[in-house]
C-alpha cells in the first residue's frame, strides 16, 4: 500500500476587505473625510438616477394616457377618398 502524504497548508494571504468601507491591509487608505465625500457622491448619483427614472416614467404615462381618451381606432368610421 502507498502512503498518503499530506500537503502542507498554503501560506495565509493578505487580509481581504470584509465590508464596503474596510480597506485592504496594503494599498491606498482613504481618510474619514474622503470616505464621507465618496458616500455623499454615491447618494447624489443615486438620487439623480432615481429622478431621471421618475421623469421618464411620468413622460411615458402622459404620452400613453393621452391615447386612452381618444378611443380605440377600430371604433372610428373609415374615411374614403373620392
Amino acid at each position: 500500500m502507498e502512503e498518503v502524504r499530506k500537503q502542507p497548508a498554503p501560506a495565509p494571504k493578505a487580509k481581504e476587505p470584509r465590508g464596503p468601507l474596510e480597506q485592504p491591509v496594503e494599498g491606498i487608505r482613504l481618510t474619514e473625510e474622503q470616505l464621507r465625500a465618496r458616500r455623499a457622491r454615491s447618494i447624489a448619483i443615486a438620487l439623480a438616477l432615481a429622478a431621471f427614472v421618475a421623469v421618464i416614467f411620468a413622460v411615458t404615462i402622459v404620452r400613453l394616457g393621452s391615447n386612452v381618451f381618444s378611443g380605440p381606432d377600430y371604433m372610428r368610421p373609415v374615411q374614403t377618398t373620392k
